[in-house]
């Protein structure tokens, strides 16, 4: 009997994280060697983490790790290691059998016992869960109120103001195709929040004009706004420059300051070191997964032109008025907001190697970077822009002056998508010349003729 538990044990000793996840009942996402997780024993939403690569596992709720499956087995079934019989037992659940015949084995009261644990943190767990969900609705609900009160309070349409000469500056959008912009509005003054104050209140950092565009779903509901503050002066993107405090420079000791430059503040050598950087001008808030921003047009529209940012299809809105008018008014015009909603998600399978651009990893080896899968995940088709089965067309515009490769492969998930969602519609993805958007060059065309 000794042999066999003692070869038992030494067969268990071997098995890995991965063999022995599944036995466990750890679900693990695709081939991606570090995983997290809920935890099965005291639940959380990333709680539980593993590397199947370095073997390791670990969980915060419960700060306990190790690097062999028998503990994470012990872990996850509340078992004792010290116990000779919980051990063996660790041993059985990684092996995916039972103990060995005539071996220690766990008492039924000591398995009630257990089994009494395990529904109490299960019970605690579902209710730290529902108190999170709750939580969270909450916010989301705080914020949609949040976006509806600026839209709702912000000056219908753009003619005549700061957000009409921006587009024209940065799209080429003629000021009398302004109209046409019916979800646009503009405020006077908005406010750019940026950190927390000494008493741990929102930061007000600027106040300037801005242009405001709700996201909606597919059903046209506000889920959403997309902000883009404008300073005329600041060519030339129009848009005010503001600063604020990195990482590295909150270890380094500096200030904790943002807003615009002042004649001795940041330093040029605190921008060198990195210490301070830029802030983003566009901000979305709410919710834009699975939404988009309406440009011109109705989503009734059989003809769709969809891009990623504003400025890129309006310039696109802008060539079509000017060519064919009536094409124009009968063309729904959205942005995606970013490249992300634009494709949508990925497909677990079918990254690939970038064919030029490696990375170091932690051994010091140089690794291909890979790149995500080119194919929709067909179970979240609506992690996405709405796309409705009654469209006939949808214009794609890319990006020249982005990365290409990721570009690309972005590009394609977003067409194929389309395509699943509307399978009779046409999804062709027109690029402009290498190294620019739409919206410079087509202000480099309209330059070209005023020439």
């Amino acid at each position: 009997m000794s042999e066999i538990l003692d070869l038992f044990v030494a067969r268990a000793r071997e098995v890995t994280l991965a063999e022995g996840a599944p036995r466990l009942g750890l679900a693990l996402s695709g081939r991606k060697a570090e995983q997290a997780m809920p935890c099965p024993r005291c639940g959380g939403k990333d709680r539980f983490a593993l590397n199947t690569a370095k073997n390791k596992w670990n969980c915060r709720g419960g700060s306990v790790g190790g690097n062999d499956a028998i503990g994470m087995a012990a872990h996850l079934k509340g078992l004792d290691l010290n116990r000779r019989e919980e051990f063996l037992e660790a041993c059985g659940l990684v092996l995916g059998e039972a103990v060995p015949d005539g071996a220690e084995r766990i008492s039924d009261e000591r398995r009630a016992e257990l089994r009494a644990e395990a529904e109490a943190l299960q019970a605690r767990a579902e209710a730290e869960a529902e108190e999170r969900d709750k939580a969270s609705g909450e916010f989301r609900e705080k914020e949609l109120a949040r976006c509806r009160g600026i839209y709702d309070a912000a000056y219908p349409g753009i003619g005549g103001t700061d957000a009409a000469r921006y587009l024209a500056v940065r799209s080429g959008l003629p000021l009398d195709c302004m109209v046409l912009l019916h979800a646009a509005r503009f405020v006077e003054k908005l406010t750019y929040w940026h950190g927390r104050d000494e008493r741990g209140f929102a930061r007000d950092i600027w106040c300037g004009p801005a242009m405001v565009l709700p996201f909606v779903d597919g059903a046209g509901e506000i889920i959403g706004i997309h902000q883009t503050w404008i300073d005329a002066s600041n060519a030339p993107k129009h848009r005010p420059l503001l600063y604020g405090l990195t990482r590295a420079g909150a270890e380094a000791g500096r200030e904790d300051r943002a807003g615009p430059p002042t004649q001795h503040w940041p330093a040029p050598a605190d921008l060198d070191a990195g210490f301070y950087e830029a802030l983003p001008t566009k901000k979305m808030r709410g919710t834009k997964k699975g939404g988009l921003l309406p440009i011109a047009g109705d989503m009734s529209a059989t003809r769709w032109v969809v891009g990623e940012g504003i400025e890129n299809v309006c310039a696109w809105l802008g060539k079509e008025f000017r060519q064919d008018e009536e094409l124009a008014r009968s063309t729904f015009y959205a942005a995606a907001g970013d490249i992300g909603n634009l494709a949508g998600a990925a497909a677990r399978t079918g990254r690939w190697k970038h064919p030029s651009e490696t990375k170091i990893d932690a051994k010091g080896v140089a690794r291909p970077v890979m790149l995500p899968s080119p194919d929709p995940d067909p179970e979240k088709l609506d992690e996405g822009f709405p796309v409705g089965p009654h469209i006939a067309e949808i214009l794609l515009l890319g990006d020249g002056d982005s990365e290409p490769y990721w570009t690309a492969t972005m590009m394609a998930r977003a067409q194929a998508r389309a395509r699943l969602l509307a399978p009779e519609a046409r999804v062709p993805v027109l690029w402009p010349p290498a190294g620019k958007d739409w919206a410079e060059t087509i202000l480099d065309g309209l330059r070209g003729e005023v020439a």
